[in-house]
């Protein structure tokens, strides 16, 4: 007999073990411990066979900002099986527990980077924005005539920093709150070192960077004003003599736009017929993936919180294939009056509109449209004049950025 429960001083050691064999070179033991007794928005839960744990997980409770409508988001990540107990539906047990913590708690939301995305999208979650993973020459980036507001930052700007980093969060569709907690004052300076854009006591840019060799690795790159990002650039633009290239993960594939040349100078894409000599710029990899737990929920809190959806009016019934939700949850119909929901009812609708529910997640997050949803097959609308009035629903101005690794 199986039972999950919450993991508390007698068993971190264990599921420290665990981690650490699911991670290699986690080193789980160092810091989980002091990090989730300080962090209240953060637990670890684990699967128990008797005395034994089989299978554990770390789940988070995050602020995100929803195109502009703050909203509570559960996470879930570490999610690790004992070697000797894998291919017995553990995984599985761990993931729909915490979807029934989050419906508990009144989340309609949560979300999760994969380590398969298959068996995840059989759970429901859809795919969020990729990762780009840039490799560009420094002096691919702006060299400007000024870098006179930018200076090195220290323990005396973390809560500068933190207010920056906020303010962005307030304007990027996707992003999570961070809160000032000691340890996350502190994050930056674990990571690397900051040059930060200072202006009038604030700071409005920065970079947090780490060198490796002659590599330059990028893990924070925030700003909020034309000036700020131009003199970050000077920055980066002068360390050409030192770094071969700088290495940036990011979910913004317009950055391309910025560069002067954004080729990787790596020989790994295959040239087919007709195409020649297609120049390698980005990996690409998979982000987050996101899940509604309650579809009409989700909607219900967002209408309570007068968010907008798009400018169209229409009544649309909604049939979202999902074994985990009920007809209620997932077969509804709801009013659009110039994008601002109206009401729910079961009156006569305008269109019918059917997708599984991975796909619906995706698109609520604005990480696909729907017009493509139809054009690949990947949703159904009884009445197709209506495709571009839903497609302007759920269109989001950019895709979800996330930035906040866990």
């Amino acid at each position: 007999m199986k039972e999950i429960r919450e993991i508390n001083h007698s068993t971190y050691a264990s599921f420290c073990s665990l981690a650490n064999g699911a991670f290699p070179g986690l080193h789980a033991d160092q810091w989980l411990q002091g990090h989730i007794e300080e962090t209240p928005s953060e637990s670890l839960y684990g699967l128990f066979k008797g005395k034994d744990l089989v299978a554990g997980m770390r789940t988070f409770l995050f602020e995100m900002n929803l195109n502009q409508t703050t909203i509570p988001v559960g996470g879930v990540g570490m999610l690790a099986v004992d070697l000797l107990h894998k291919k017995e539906g553990n995984a599985h047990q761990l993931i729909k527990y915490f979807y029934e913590l989050n419906k508990s708690k009144g989340h309609h939301l949560v979300m999760l980077y994969p380590f398969n995305v298959s068996f995840y999208k059989r759970m429901g979650f859809g795919m969020g924005t990729q990762v780009y993973q840039y490799y560009v020459s420094p002096s691919s980036f702006q060299n400007g005539s000024r870098k006179e507001h930018l200076e090195h930052l220290n323990d005396e700007d973390k809560e500068l920093i933190l207010d920056c980093y906020n303010r962005v969060y307030r304007k990027t569709h996707g992003m999570t709150k961070r809160f000032p907690i000691e340890r996350e004052l502190n994050r930056p300076f674990n990571f690397g070192k900051v040059v930060g854009f200072k202006q009038d006591g604030q700071v409005l840019g920065y970079v947090l960077y780490e060198g490796k060799g002659k590599d330059l690795y990028i893990h924070e790159l925030f700003f909020e004003t034309r000036e700020a990002i131009e003199e970050l650039s000077t920055f980066l633009h002068q360390q050409a003599n030192q770094f071969k290239r700088i290495i940036i993960n990011s979910n913004d594939d317009d950055l391309i736009h910025f560069l002067s040349s954004p080729e990787s100078g790596m020989d790994t894409i295959l040239d087919t017929a007709p195409t020649v000599d297609n120049k390698h710029m980005v990996n690409l990899g998979v982000g987050v993936m996101y899940r509604v737990i309650d579809c009409k929920g989700l909607l219900m809190e967002l209408y309570e919180k007068k968010h907008r959806f798009g400018s169209a009016s229409l009544t649309i019934g909604f049939e979202i294939q999902d074994d985990l939700q009920g007809d209620e949850s997932k077969n509804f119909t709801v009013t659009f009056s110039r994008g601002e929901i109206q009401r729910f009812h079961g009156q006569a609708v305008d269109t019918v509109v059917r997708m599984d529910i991975s796909e619906f997640s995706s698109m609520v997050m604005g990480a696909v449209t729907f017009r493509s949803l139809i054009k690949w097959g990947k949703a159904e609308i009884s009445n197709p004049t209506f495709v571009n009035q839903v497609h302007d629903l759920f269109q989001t101005p950019e895709r979800p950025v996330c930035t906040k690794a866990f």
